[in-house]
């Protein structure tokens, strides 16, 4: 058996994510919005804004105060929907109480939604049609693909059924022919 090394692989990707942007010769821009200043949240965007960084990808991140509102983080949605120069807009979960998670999530062009938790994106991946892929279980599967760990029929368990990791990953292991 053999050690899955993830973080050699993320390694491997992020070089191949930023030749691939030298060759074209144009920077994707990736927005993240925060709401509130969970410390949690904070920690989190600053990895991602690292990572962008090594991909060669441009990192914003908006921070909003905890209070404000769905419509007014909903607008600034609307605005980074119809920037051109914003490829791929991150909502960082969890939003104060008062702001529907869902409903700001659908606001976002599912072509930007990175996430891949849009309800279009989601209704693609339960259809099994091409559309983003929520990151973590996109990674698992990438991992097991880059260590040729076939999975057509094997038993797989998921614990846990949140639409960012366990529903994806139940859903790609089925489509990948896994008894789930």
């Amino acid at each position: 058996m053999s050690i899955i090394d993830g973080k050699e692989v993320s390694k491997k990707i992020k070089e191949q994510v930023r030749l691939e942007i030298a060759n074209n010769n144009y920077t994707p821009c990736l927005l993240v919005f925060i709401v509130g200043e969970d410390p949690a949240s904070q920690i989190y965007v600053g990895s991602k804004e690292k990572a962008c960084k090594k991909a060669g990808i441009e990192s914003k991140t908006i921070a909003m105060p905890a209070s404000t509102t769905q419509e007014e983080l909903i607008n600034e949605i609307k605005k980074a929907n119809n920037d051109k120069n914003i490829n791929g807009i991150l909502i960082q979960l969890p939003l104060p109480k008062h702001i529907n998670s869902k409903e700001v999530i659908d606001a976002i062009d599912p072509n930007k939604d990175v996430d891949g938790l849009h309800v279009v994106n989601q209704g693609k991946l339960l259809l099994d049609q091409p559309g983003v892929i929520p990151c973590t279980p996109k990674g698992i599967m990438t991992l097991l693909d880059e260590y040729n760990v076939s999975i057509a029929g094997k038993n797989a368990v998921v614990i846990g059924r949140s639409m960012l990791v366990g529903k994806p990953i139940a859903l790609l292991l089925l489509q990948r022919n896994a008894t789930v």
